[in-house]
């Protein structure tokens, strides 16, 4: 199997599983692209002309994949700043909540003149 091939199959499996994971099991499925990532990674220098007609297809349905891939990973990024943006805004939430008054602002101060 040529490295073009190989890269393809794992960008395929990482498009799988982009696609097919849950919220319950994102730990799991990151842990599992990081790996295929890595792989990936090394197979990606590997892959040097002269191309064969397989590989010559096998390449164009790479670069398909290849976006696809980008966008799916960058929606996941997304929903884990939204996510961590979330749990920040729990914690002042239930910090303000159990002590009000540690951010009490004296702004409006009266001063009588007529003394």
């Amino acid at each position: 199997m040529s490295a073009v091939q190989e890269c393809l199959a794992v960008t395929k499996a990482l498009v799988d599983i982009l696609k097919n994971k849950s919220d319950s099991s994102r730990d799991e499925a990151i842990s599992q692209m990081e790996k295929m990532l890595a792989e990936r990674e090394e197979l990606l220098p590997e892959i040097r002309p002269p191309f064969s007609s397989q590989d010559e297809a096998a390449g164009k349905e790479l670069l398909k994949l290849n976006e696809e891939l980008a966008f799916l990973l960058e929606r996941l990024n997304k929903n884990i700043i939204r996510d961590l943006n979330a749990i920040e805004l729990k914690k002042t939430s239930a910090a303000r909540y159990n002590n009000p008054y540690t951010k009490v602002q004296n702004d409006g101060v009266f001063y009588d003149k007529r003394r």
